[in-house]
């Protein structure tokens, strides 16, 4: 194995060293390991489990019988019959630093958010190699074209084949493959233009330190059966580049199988390349700065890594979250390193464990747990296979400690844990305003998808969206487009009032449904006595925003017969129309307050109309 790479990523402080245990064994069994530990990984199991269960506030699930073998030991049901035994699932520790770090993969943009925000000559370069012709279409044209072929231009096949595309010149596809090790590696997959460049000169620096270093003799010595592989792999690609002194695509597609078959890492590739004298470029030379552009510009020709320029100004090249799971998977990445040293800093994981699995390897086994963490994940194992290691009852207490289904196969709560870390973020957000949070969901509260929201843990019981969703609002009207609101928390009121001068106003009310609003049922019987009740106060208002995921068609007709009837305007705001609004009002005039007065119309305000609204503000 080889040695460590240098970290090159934003890392939190490194966990406080534990006290090694006496003996190797205690890995064996989660029975021989230190009683404390025990302790706090386990949940007991009482004679009256279902009281203790409800004292504690807790819930009990049913675990299906599994054989002992595996970890899990199986109950004696009445007449002898084997059944489930109810475990006691743990509360989540609210202490817990990983619990307030959760949310990392909302925080990475996506296509759509990103589409709006990009230059001309970035659309075009990303859609020439996509359509036919490019000829004649304008910014708008570009933009709606990125957004509606989203879905096409991350699908994994489209992706793979850009990055299995072998560049003619090998040490420029080497380094198009660094650019997306060196993004994949970041909190969001990106990073500011102007530190893009410095950030790949320093992963090829850290990579020529590892050769320096590497010691395929003493491999020889702890691992022959991986020395063989490295070592073979080595021989074979010096003979390629001494046949003529270049790679050619087809020796590129070739030496990419025998990776693939040896079971070497691209890393571990570049590093051989450097032993030999052939990597970052011949000879040994770094890439400049302007080769990292060249390199780059053809990513984004592949559409892979894009580029715009974000609500501060900054112009960001990333990769989107649409299509990072498919570079992650070509990359071979399961969890970027910050979060694989989450992981292994567990306190399932024990010395004895995290030895095994270097020795395993080859690799220096000595040290405190900070040390054999940075030389596992610097190691190829990937972190499915080291949670692989552990028994199954560390591993349900493991997902039961963050307040995830404890039960099921080995492979289902490894799965739940490596998606659990996958999610956290690199460092602890404090926000000020709990209804940012909302606002990022604001469309799945709107039309009440409550399986993701669950999922999400954006809500523990159904009565928390309608809360949520006005809350979401208020954020929208008064940090977003930075508007006068006014939130009600009283009966027979509407949910908000925007105020426009001293006594004129716009109301508006949150409807989520899981299909359509349908104006008829709210209307006369409730939004008109709101409007009524403004006026019994003093106040003069305009019209109403009815805000929803959508609206029935006869909707428009009965707002409009109110509006003849009325002289009130009523609109029909869609969801996501209101925060794609919102969003791009922000990023473009963040200190200027939206002209409110635009909303009051009586129609159907969606994603074109709402573009429309912005072209007039």
């Amino acid at each position: 194995m080889l040695p460590p790479s240098t970290p090159h990523d934003p890392t939190p402080a490194e966990p406080t060293p534990e006290t090694e245990s006496s003996g190797d064994s205690a890995a064996d069994s989660p029975v021989n390991s230190p009683s404390v530990t025990v302790d706090r990984l386990f949940a007991s199991i009482t004679d009256d489990p279902e009281t203790e269960a409800d004292a504690a506030g807790e819930e009990w699930e049913d675990e299906e019988p599994v054989d002992p073998a595996n970890g899990a030991v199986a109950t004696v049901a009445e007449g002898g019959a084997v059944g489930p035994r109810l475990r006691k699932r743990r509360r989540p520790r609210l202490d817990s630093p990983e619990l307030r770090l959760r949310g990392r993969r909302a925080l990475c943009p996506r296509i759509e958010d990103i589409a709006p925000l990009m230059l001309k000559t970035v659309k075009l370069r990303v859609l020439t190699s996509y359509l036919p012709s490019v000829r004649g279409l304008e910014d708008d044209d570009l933009t709606r074209i990125l957004r509606e072929d989203a879905a096409k231009l991350a699908e994994p096949a489209r992706v793979r084949a850009a990055l299995d595309d072998h560049d003619p010149v090998y040490n420029r596809g080497q380094l198009k493959a660094m650019i997306l090790a060196v993004l994949l590696q970041e909190e969001t997959y990106s990073l500011p233009e102007n530190k893009l460049d410095a950030k790949v000169i320093e992963f090829e620096k850290s990579l020529v330190a590892r050769a320096a270093g590497f010691d395929l003799a003493g491999l020889r010595r702890n691992d022959p059966d991986r020395w063989h592989r490295l070592d073979t792999y080595r021989i074979v690609l010096d003979a390629a580049w001494c046949n003529d002194g270049q790679i050619s695509p087809d020796e590129a597609r070739l030496l990419a199988v025998l990776r693939g078959h040896l079971g070497i890492t691209t890393e571990e590739h570049w590093v051989i390349s450097a032993v030999i004298g052939r990597f970052p470029k011949t000879g040994g030379a770094l890439h400049t700065a302007d080769e990292v552009n060249d390199a780059r510009k053809e990513l984004q020709r592949q559409g892979v890594v894009w580029y715009y320029r974000d609500e501060n100004d900054q112009n960001n090249d990333v990769i989107p979250a649409d299509i990072a799971p498919a570079c992650r998977e070509w990359a071979g990445q399961e969890l970027q390193p910050v979060n694989y040293r989450r992981l292994l800093s567990h306190d399932a994981f024990l010395l004895p464990d995290l030895r095994a699995v270097l020795e395993a390897r080859g690799l220096d086994r000595s040290g405190n747990k900070p040390d054999l963490i940075a030389r596992v994940v610097a190691s190829d194992l990937r972190p499915t296979v080291v949670l692989g290691g552990l028994d199954r009852e560390r591993l349900s207490a493991m997902c039961g400690s963050f307040g995830m289904k404890s039960s099921g196969a080995r492979a289902e709560l490894i799965a739940r844990l490596v998606e659990f870390y996958d999610d956290l973020t690199f460092e602890l957000r404090e926000t000020k305003d709990e209804r940012e949070a909302w606002y990022s969901d604001f469309v799945l509260l709107a039309s009440r998808a409550y399986a993701e929201l669950r999922a999400k843990k954006v809500i523990n019981k159904d009565l928390d969206i309608g809360h949520l969703f006005e809350g979401a609002t208020g954020f929208l009207f008064g940090v977003k487009l930075k508007l006068p609101c006014d939130p009600s928390r009283a009966e027979n009121r509407a949910d908000g009032r925007l105020r426009l001068d001293a006594d004129h106003c716009l109301l508006w009310d949150c409807k989520s449904v899981e299909s359509a609003v349908n104006l008829q049922d709210h209307l006369d019987g409730q939004f008109d006595g709101y409007l009524r009740k403004e006026q019994q106060v003093g106040l003069r208002p305009l019209g109403f925003l009815v805000i929803g995921p959508a609206f029935t068609p006869q909707s428009i007709r009965l707002a409009n017969q109110y509006k003849a009837r009325t002289n009130w305007d009523v609109a029909l705001v869609q969801a996501d129309a209101l925060k794609h609004l919102a969003d791009r009002w922000a990023a473009t005039e963040p200190d200027k307050p939206f002209p409110v007065r635009l909303l009051i119309r009586t129609e159907v305000i969606d994603k074109d109309r709402a573009e429309f609204l912005l072209s007039l503000a």
